[in-house]
């Protein structure tokens, strides 16, 4: 049955888009005699005595959810997870100069690559921004239990701990800096996916969430569920979301740091181009001429020889950017009925495909996905209904940060090989495909006195 919401684009966040860029403080020296030019004045913009009153915490929420979205999917000065994971994936190839995302796309990272780096701690940044914040509003609001705000952050931190489980190897250790830096010890994907969950959890059980905050964390733990082995669980955690619904991170020309990067890194920088058929177990993601991956052929990349394939979901810096849908929920059920034996697979799949109409044009609502989708067929044996489904997720899913980890659960949920599902052989600018199945942690974490390198760098 199609699930409907009115709610599905979540407009808020616009609004302190310009401001959560250029937090600028005004300080003051007073020049009443010579023994006040020895006084000095706390530089900080925003000191911890600032963020007690409504109008610092809701300083501090702007700017977690800020570095989130830079993290995420914006950020023109550096990398984001979406287009760094997709890089080592068969969405897209290298068509730029920087041998630190040539490592990424030739799947042979190395802890030193300060690519990763900036990465990484962004990330970083964004996760323990969220919690710290989530934290500090609850102790200083009179009824915690009445303020929207811990459980948006409490979801948007969810995801982050997704990023790190689904991309990263294991051992990641995660920190924490809310009154004093205690360093974190290494955690499992699992572990990782837990706390992902108990987030999410958290947040759907607070008195403030909205229905928006609300369907964002349930898309979002049922993704964690799956990358846990759960699909039935996570079946029953997305079953409440609507096919429209899309909650967005929004982008922004006002900073770099705001921008989509996703557009940027591709057609306007030249340095990511769409992929098709990559490294003999590629999809065809030009070649299929399917409307869920719209692209057009823009001429010739940063490194001018290279061919330029832009996606032609983002058209500008400030195209939104979809986080969690309930096209992605559809699929999640999908998923749980394929290893339930498969027998209402096809018609779900059906059911997002004879819905495109309605869902293609909310997913990038700046440029409406437009086409039509024919009736899908059950291709008889199990293992062809697993390629089906992820056909079906890298279509449309595509350049959404969930490709590396859909391959690597092929591999550890499914019994495939990674040189079956991972780009191999002959590399496009020489050489050959390395054989990392994910992402290190990067050198300069080592400074952890509880960290070595990761636990191991399987899939």
């Amino acid at each position: 049955m199609t699930k409907h919401t009115t709610s599905h684009v979540r407009r808020r966040n616009r609004r302190f888009l310009a401001a959560m860029t250029a937090m600028v403080a005004l300080l003051a020296l007073p020049m009443v005699g010579c023994g006040d030019l020895l006084e000095v004045v706390d530089p900080d913009i925003v000191t911890p005595e600032n963020l007690e009153d409504d109008l610092g915490l809701t300083t501090l929420r702007n700017g977690a959810v800020s570095n989130f979205q830079q993290a995420w999917s914006a950020n023109q000065a550096g990398d984001n997870i979406v287009v760094f994971s997709g890089l080592m994936t068969d969405e897209w190839f290298h068509s730029g100069t920087f041998p630190t995302r040539q490592e990424v796309d030739r799947r042979e990272l190395q802890v030193e690559n300060t690519t990763l780096d900036g990465l990484f701690f962004r990330l970083q940044r964004a996760r323990a921004d969220l919690e710290r914040g989530a934290i500090r509003i609850e102790r200083a609001v009179p009824d915690p239990n009445a303020d929207a705000r811990i459980p948006e952050l409490q979801a948007y931190a969810g995801f982050t701990y997704i990023a790190f489980g689904e991309n990263f190897c294991n051992g990641v250790p995660f920190s924490e800096t809310l009154d004093s830096i205690l360093f974190g010890d290494p955690l499992t994907n699992v572990e990782m996916f837990n706390r992902a969950v108990a987030l999410f959890d958290a947040a759907l059980a607070h008195g403030a969430v909205d229905s928006d905050i609300a369907n964002m964390a349930r898309v979002g733990k049922g993704r964690a569920l799956l990358n846990l082995d759960q699909a039935g669980a996570a079946a029953t955690a997305v079953a409440a979301v609507p096919d429209d619904f899309v909650f967005y991170n929004w982008h922004s020309n006002t900073a770099a740091r705001a921008r989509n990067g996703i557009y940027h890194l591709n057609p306007e920088a030249g340095r990511w181009s769409v992929a098709d058929n990559l490294g003999a177990n590629g999809l065809p993601f030009r070649s299929a001429m399917d409307p869920r991956v719209p692209w057009a052929d823009v001429g010739i990349g940063f490194d001018s020889e290279t061919p330029l394939y832009q996606f032609m979901g983002y058209t500008s810096r400030e195209d939104s950017y979809p986080l969690a849908t309930g096209v992605e929920a559809r699929l999640i059920e999908a998923e749980a009925d394929l290893q339930a034996g498969g027998a209402n697979l096809v018609t779900i799949l059906n059911g997002l495909r004879q819905n495109f109409a309605t869902t293609g044009p909310l997913l990038y609502p700046e440029n409406p996905l437009t086409g039509a989708l024919a009736d899908t067929l059950d291709p008889g044996s199990a293992t062809a209904r697993e390629d089906l489904l992820f056909y079906e997720r890298a279509f449309w899913l595509y350049g959404t940060g969930h490709r590396l980890g859909d391959l690597r659960r092929l591999i550890r949920q499914y019994g495939r090989g990674s040189e079956t599902v991972f780009p191999t052989g002959a590399y496009h600018k020489s050489g050959s495909y390395g054989v990392d199945v994910n992402i290190p942690v990067p050198q300069p974490e080592e400074n952890n006195p509880n960290f070595q390198q990761c636990l191991d760098r399987n899939p």
